[in-house]
């Protein structure tokens, strides 16, 4: 009788040991399932982002410095003080900004700057300074890092360089994180894809653009915003081979 006992009372153990085992694998199958799920969010977004910037081929990705010495040669001759609004083709083409947030889209030009939200004003002051060739502006839309660069200093601009024929304006935000900071208070980081097109290029701004109207390649702008100032902290070119 007891040794009956016994052996139920060990099958009832085994049995409930079985249980305990199956739970746990149920756990850990859920666990290892959700984590793979992260994985592929996390991959198919960067895949998405990427891929959104051009279309096919790998992607490699570099800090893009405008004024580098082996950007390319052979672009327009404009004098520096050319008026590129004398130019009427240039003069009847699309000037503003379309700006993308949450898959919302508004268009701004210089006259709705006061209005824009502080992301907006950030690209409205960057592409009219751009235009205007006006360099000394340019340089104060940037943070100190953004021209130490890890070490490897990118240039700045000249106060005065030969006007830009930019159109067509496009920029897209793509990802945002916050960070407290005690010192200087809550920064947000944001990040944007950026593209346009540049008539007759002269190799003053973007010397990396197929010339002289070879169209876009986008730059992914991390913007950095400390107390509603909005400032580019880094950029970064996305090129694709085949």
């Amino acid at each position: 009788m007891n040794n009956k006992l016994i052996k139920e009372h060990d099958a009832e153990q085994e049995q409930i040991a079985r249980a305990l085992d199956a739970k746990k694998r149920k756990k850990l199958l859920i666990k290892i399932a959700i984590w793979v799920g992260v994985a592929l969010v996390i991959v198919t977004v960067l895949y998405f982002v990427l891929k959104s910037c051009s279309g096919e081929g790998e992607t490699r990705s570099y800090s893009y410095d405008p004024l580098s010495e082996d950007n390319g040669e052979g672009f327009v001759d404009q004098p520096l003080d050319f008026d590129i609004f004398t130019d009427e083709e240039y003069a009847d083409k699309d000037k503003g900004v379309y700006f993308y947030s949450d898959n919302v889209g508004y268009y701004y030009t210089t006259e709705d700057r006061e209005d824009a939200p502080y992301q907006a004003r950030l690209f409205i002051d960057y592409f009219d300074a751009a235009i205007r060739g006006d360099g000394k502006t340019l340089n104060t839309l940037f943070t100190d890092d953004y021209f130490k660069n890890n070490g490897r200093p990118i240039k700045k601009y000249p106060d005065r360089f030969p006007m830009q024929k930019i159109y067509a304006a496009k920029v897209e935000r793509i990802g945002a994180s916050t960070t407290e900071n005690t010192i200087e208070g809550t920064m947000i980081y944001e990040y944007y894809k950026v593209s346009f097109l540049l008539k007759d290029n002269n190799g003053a701004f973007r010397p990396d653009l197929p010339e002289p109207d070879g169209g876009t390649i986008p730059l992914i702008f991390d913007v950095m915003t400390v107390k509603g100032v909005s400032k580019i902290n880094r950029i970064t070119q996305i090129v694709y081979t085949k």
